[in-house]
């Protein structure tokens, strides 16, 4: 693997190599000294269970055979597979299923990671339920997202075929409530994962690879390549991973806490989860790294100098003429099996990178936040309480008029902009690739108006990945929530809510949260057609 590091990332890289060295970091790591990061109990107990990922690889190829059998009993009987999941457990494999695509002769791979009536809606038409095998990916399977998906597409098969559990399989870890249900259910295939892994951290452990070995993809090429990294990352103290991470940790300690990331449109889905693995391990402790993800560069000076650049190389031009000032690394990718290398890279960084800003990666204390004020939510309107129904109502129908209005949105929040804060636009919407382009048009007009760093994500999934730095770090961030109507819901059986009520109470719940923690934040309920309103939106741009 090749790297290339300018002057100035040079020099913080050296600053932060040393202080690693200092730690006795590489041996240390790799004996899962938990003490690396913190000493305290309630930290090591967390560290202690979390550190199975770092050669996972080797453990992993102990599985192809079984993992590809499967997929080829798969192949001969379903035409789609669908993932539905969240945070660690989708995020890997909507990589993999973009970066490679469709592989001939296997079933085309849908992640399903929202709560979106109109998204779930979307995938159920482009599927052919009694050809589509349906994968139930969580570590504790308790998580509400896949848990309701799971409720709706049972139900759906139950009511055409006799043996939905058939269609199902689960990957998780040992003796959990996904356990008991799939063999209550009558699941097709139960793998069962190693519990000492976080999920940020199971992009090679099975969560990342079942889904691709059913998808078609070689997936003992790809644990080969982690494999052969991981023997260079074990043996060499300077080696790209630990180069990156002593940048990270170091540039934090600078200032410079915003993690530029300059990909390839071929490749930038990678940034979706190099993004939850660095925002949910480092965003704790009034501290944080803020991922921003890039496909094109402004020219130097319009940056501020609280970034960092580093650019995957990936069949594209390098940009290390480009930036003569600030940061800059850059890291060749040199085909497309390369990618289970960056899995490796970025994880080995991201640890590297907290035991310099001294924290503990593998917790995510502010996470459940958001959980519990969405539980009371729907709480509330299953137990008919019309106060607290009728506030949430009140909020979640806000649009663009009144409070919210389109010039408090563009002129005095942005006003509220100092020199190291960010914005970012947090979208309860159908993800779909016209409304990114238009979010892409807003970030960029917020952008040129002030200099600040600008992401984007979808909602729930960002608050399994960035959510965790909005609510742990320095009070950094400007947030703007977006919600809709919808055109069409979906019911989850056995619950009082739907879809809707869910992705509602989830963008409500959030809203509250930000507040809760003393954030700026408004919320904006956009209706139905969400395309027009983002326009009109645009033209004050």
């Amino acid at each position: 693997m090749k790297t290339n590091l300018n002057q100035q990332s040079q020099v913080l890289s050296e600053e932060g190599l040393k202080k690693l060295k200092a730690l006795n970091f590489k041996d240390r790591f790799y004996k899962h000294d938990a003490t690396l990061w913190k000493t305290e109990k309630e930290h090591t107990d967390i560290i202690n269970n979390s550190l199975g990922w770092t050669n996972v690889y080797d453990w992993t190829l102990t599985k192809v055979t079984e993992v590809k059998n499967f997929a080829e009993e798969v192949k001969k009987e379903f035409t789609s597979v669908v993932l539905m999941g969240m945070g660690g457990s989708s995020l890997a494999p909507e990589v993999l299923r973009v970066v490679f695509g469709k592989q001939e002769n296997y079933p085309a791979l849908f992640v399903l990671d929202t709560t979106n009536p109109t998204k779930i809606l979307e995938v159920t038409s482009k599927i052919y339920l009694e050809k589509t095998l349906f994968i139930f990916a969580s570590k504790s399977g308790g998580t509400v997202e896949p848990s309701s998906q799971f409720a709706y597409f049972y139900g759906l098969l139950s009511k055409k075929v006799q043996d939905p559990g058939s269609h199902f399989i689960a990957i998780t870890d040992p003796n959990t409530g996904l356990v008991k249900l799939a063999e209550e259910k009558h699941f097709r295939k139960i793998f069962i994962n190693k519990a000492d892994i976080g999920g940020r951290f199971s992009a090679l452990s099975l969560f990342g690879m079942v889904p691709a070995a059913l998808a078609g993809i070689d997936i003992e090429k790809l644990l080969n390549a982690a494999k052969e990294a991981g023997d260079i990352f074990q043996n060499d103290e300077n080696n790209p991973a630990l180069v990156l991470g002593s940048l990270m940790g170091q540039s934090f300690l600078n200032g410079k806490d915003k993690l530029t990331l300059i990909m390839p449109k071929e490749i930038s889905v990678l940034g979706l989860w190099i993004e939850q693995l660095i925002a949910e391990s480092t965003g704790k402790e009034k501290k944080g790294i803020l991922p921003v993800v890039l496909t094109e560069v402004a020219p130097e000076k319009d940056y501020l100098d609280d970034r960092i650049f580093v650019n995957v190389n990936y069949q594209s031009k390098s940009f290390k003429n480009h930036f003569k000032i600030m940061p800059y690394m850059e890291i060749d990718m040199e085909d497309k099996y390369q990618i289970a290398v960056q899995f490796l890279l970025w994880e080995i960084a991201t640890a590297a990178a907290g035991a310099i800003m001294k924290i503990d990666p593998f917790d995510q204390p502010n996470v459940q936040l958001s959980k519990t004020i969405t539980k009371n939510i729907l709480a509330s309107l299953a137990e008919g309480k019309k106060d607290e129904a009728a506030q949430a109502e009140f909020l979640l129908s806000k649009n663009l008029q009144g409070e919210i209005s389109k010039k408090y949105l563009l002129s005095d929040i942005a006003k509220q902009a100092s020199n190291k804060d960010y914005f970012a636009l947090l979208a309860y919407l159908p993800e779909s690739e016209e409304l990114t382009q238009l979010f892409n048009r807003i970030k960029e007009g917020l952008f040129k108006a002030t200099r600040r760093a600008v992401i984007f994500g979808y909602g729930p999934r960002y608050l399994h990945s960035t959510g965790q730095l909005f609510k742990g770090d320095a009070g950094k961030g400007i947030f703007v929530v977006f919600s809709s109507e919808v055109k069409e819901d979906a019911g989850i059986p056995n619950q009082p809510y739907t879809f809707k009520d869910l992705c509602q109470a989830q963008a409500l719940a959030d809203f509250k949260a930000l507040e809760e923690k003393g954030r700026r934040v408004i919320k904006i309920h956009l209706p139905a057609d969400t395309e027009n309103a983002l326009k009109e939106l645009l033209k004050t741009l």
